[in-house]
């Protein structure tokens, strides 16, 4: 279907992208713990709120309301995919599609009532 050297391009464009994504984290995780042992050998007090934020660990109702957005916007690209071929109408081309929008509308509804279990929990 795709032509070997096509293949190994992107499979290497796909290498450097993780090799990068990778160097950034260290770098920004190396700032951060500079950061933070300035911050403490200078007396500053230091939270565990603080600590968790800096750290990355956001407060569960903020990541409720996270994921249900991100649900909610899911929802919407998998039933505009889908709805976008039912107007093109050949049956071929709809079972493509219905393949397609099938992923973000099923990873957006767990999301959405994984969101509201999360939130009624609490």
């Amino acid at each position: 279907m795709f032509d070997a050297h096509f293949l190994g391009s992107a499979i290497t464009a796909l290498a450097i992208l993780i090799v990068l994504h990778q160097l950034i984290r260290l770098a920004m995780v190396a700032m951060l713990h500079r950061t933070l042992r300035q911050g403490l050998q200078a007396g500053v007090p230091l939270t565990v709120e603080q600590l968790d934020r800096a750290l990355g660990r956001v407060p569960a109702t903020e990541r409720a309301a996270t994921d249900r957005r991100n649900g909610w916007i899911l929802v919407a690209i998998g039933v505009a995919c889908g709805g976008s071929v039912a107007l093109q109408g050949t049956q071929e081309a709809m079972r493509v599609a219905a393949g397609v929008a099938l992923f973000p509308l099923l990873t957006g509804i767990a999301l959405v009532l994984l969101s509201l279990r999360a939130s009624r929990g609490r």
